[in-house]
């Protein structure tokens, strides 16, 4: 198969097994042996369904794992694999049981606009970088697994995605700078993680982000002030985290925030900025577990959709206004 060497690999490798079904089990591949990309495809889903327990899955009868290695279309296979009208995959959608590693031909499924592989506290190890072959993708979502390592920054330069979910793993290392080349995202979780170092100035390039939650990292350093840029924010949550400094003034440009500011739980510093006073959206506050000082703004009156306000755990002094 034209791109597979499986001359140095293990017996037991997905890839060999994957090589070795379609080699003497898939008689399609015989009737497709000319079409080197489907061909590739169906070597990158099979090499897949051994990388994650599918015989397992399929032993258990575990949903839609039943009609795996079938001699037909692989866009029959399983409900949650979506094909275009020439055949190629274009949707992976993956929930719960899954156990192993993401193998690195995922890459090969170049027309993907839409993965996700979700709630599988089974797969672990990185995410591979050969996602960032995937030029098409517009959603990922690698959320609540048991994923480490770092970002790849491969995946950085997919200038077609507009949702990133990786909450919920063991990733870790610094948010790289290149997250500022994804100027199509909407949506950017990145909570429950190991991230650490400072929360990267070039976020502030996202311009069409909408909800932003860094929480429950160990990210530290001041909240950039190119945060301010984000005109389209309607969720901002930066908590559980080791930020210090003060809140920069140029929070009070997020106009469009409207459901939560949330900046609790970090070492964040100084009086809370009159330009606070400009997020007229505004629904929940929570500035809490910090060391906040000077007086609590009257500012504060002017948000007038705020439905909760939490501030304890600070060092506020004069009266309520």
């Amino acid at each position: 198969m034209p791109g597979v060497d499986i001359s140095n690999l293990n017996e037991t490798a997905p890839q060999y097994r994957a090589f070795e079904w379609l080699a003497y089990n898939d008689t399609r591949a015989l009737t497709i042996k000319n079409d080197a990309t489907e061909l590739l495809e169906r070597f990158s889903l099979v090499t897949l369904y051994y990388s994650v327990g599918g015989d397992s899955l399929r032993k258990a009868k575990e949903p839609g794992w039943s009609g795996w290695l079938k001699n037909s279309s692989l866009c029959d296979w399983d409900n949650r694999i979506n094909c275009d009208e020439d055949g190629r995959v274009t949707r992976l959608d993956f929930m719960i049981g899954l156990r192993g590693t993401l193998p690195t031909e995922i890459g090969n499924l170049k027309r993907l606009t839409f993965l996700g592989v979700i709630g599988n506290f089974g797969l672990v190890g990185p995410i591979p970088s050969e996602i960032g072959h995937l030029h098409e993708l517009k959603h990922l979502d690698l959320s609540i697994n048991t994923l480490s390592g770092p970002i790849p920054s491969e995946i950085l330069h997919l200038q077609q995605l507009s949702t990133l979910r990786l909450y919920q793993n063991k990733l870790s290392g610094p948010i790289p700078s290149e997250i500022g080349h994804l100027q199509q995202l909407k949506i950017l979780y990145l909570q429950e993680n190991k991230f650490s170092g400072p929360i990267p100035s070039e976020i502030g390039h996202l311009q069409q982000l909408k909800i932003l939650h860094l929480g429950q990292n160990k990210l530290s350093g001041p909240i950039p002030s190119e945060i301010g840029h984000l005109h389209q924010l309607t969720i901002l949550h930066l908590g559980q985290n080791k930020l210090s400094g003060p809140i920069p003034s140029a929070i009070g440009h997020l106009q469009q925030l409207s459901t939560i500011l949330n900046l609790s739980d970090n070492k964040l510093s100084g009086p809370i900025p009159s330009e606070i006073g400009h997020l007229q959206q505004l629904t929940s506050l929570f500035l809490f577990g910090n060391m906040f000082s000077g007086p609590i703004l009257s500012e504060i009156e002017h948000l007038q959709q705020l439905e909760n306000l939490y501030l304890f755990n600070n060092r506020f002094s004069g009266p309520i206004p």
